[in-house]
């Protein structure tokens, strides 16, 4: 089919010369020379078989199948302009399903503070959010953002680091009432610890924070899911960790060993490599990378 069309940029000159009257009315409107045009005409006619212009004393005069060519050639070219249109409003278009995939921390807190946003509300994008302990480069297979808390390993994907999360240890004052407050690492080992933060190698980075001591400590009580672990410690079952701009505007707890560095994770937004292809997609990364750079 595509072997036996006409060359596009033969006909578009020819389509010019038709529309402005003459082949120097053509030069005058485009970027094309006259001997290219001409020359674009006489391809046109060799490709068609057919002559398009009859030439006159009066100068060139359109052919009825010359007639028929340049109506066919109008529909053709309207056609193209309507879908580079269509292209462009769906880009433009807020809107449609745009998937995303996060811990469930970072879901719980960090999110909603996010997508309150009037701008969201005002676009017609569904948000599907889906929450794991661990966020892997094979889950954004199955959706188009992803936040995580470790640099992707697939580098055919498009990543950001886009801040950090600062992690302090907090406890329910029910439980320091019973139990006291450690003054130190030291101290932990009196302690029932709740770990609730959603990665595969959490003793690993607590003990890069706070040492071998804390990361060889015994826990009492483990659970992927972060806003779970967390109504732990509020309901007094032992300490816990959080975001510090998250526990300390938490009533019921109080933070303990602040004396100590804080457990920082860095946040990477991640998304395929088409994410220009859609605005929906482009407007919620921003709006994310945006939203986690102010809180």
């Amino acid at each position: 089919m595509f072997d036996s069309a006409p060359n596009l940029e033969y006909l578009r000159s020819f389509s010019m010369v038709v529309k402005y009257g003459s082949v120097a009315g053509a030069v005058n409107k485009s970027k094309l020379s006259l001997p290219t045009l001409s020359r674009h005409i006489k391809l046109l006619e060799a490709e068609l078989g057919a002559s398009l212009f009859s030439r006159t004393n009066n100068g060139m005069m359109i052919t009825e199948i010359g007639e028929q060519v340049y109506a066919t050639s109008k529909i053709l070219f309207q056609t193209a302009a309507d879908l580079h249109s269509d292209v462009l409003q769906s880009k433009a278009n807020k809107s449609g399903i745009v998937k995303i995939v996060a811990s469930t921390g970072i879901a719980a807190i960090i999110l909603p503070q996010i997508f309150n946003s009037a701008d969201l509300l005002s676009s017609d994008i569904q948000l599907h959010l889906a929450t794991t302990h661990n966020v892997t480069d094979e889950l954004l297979g199955e959706n188009d953002i992803a936040i995580q808390t470790h640099r992707p390993t697939n580098l055919n994907l498009i990543a950001s680091r886009i801040g950090e999360i600062a992690l302090g240890a907090y406890a329910s004052a029910t439980y320091l009432d019973a139990m006291g407050a450690p003054s130190s690492l030291s101290d932990l080992k009196d302690h029932r610890i709740i770990g609730g933060l959603e990665t595969k190698s959490f003793r690993d980075i607590v003990g890069q924070s706070f040492g071998s001591n804390v990361s060889n400590q015994t826990f009492h009580l483990s659970c992927e899911n972060h806003s779970v672990a967390w109504q732990m410690v509020l309901a007094g079952c032992g300490i816990g960790f959080t975001h510090i701009s998250y526990g300390d505007n938490e009533p019921r707890v109080k933070r303990v060993l602040k004396n100590l560095p804080t457990l920082d994770l860095p946040i990477w937004l991640v998304a395929h490599q088409e994410i220009n292809n859609s605005s929906g997609i482009r407007f919620i990364y921003d709006l994310i990378s945006n939203g986690i750079n102010k809180t």
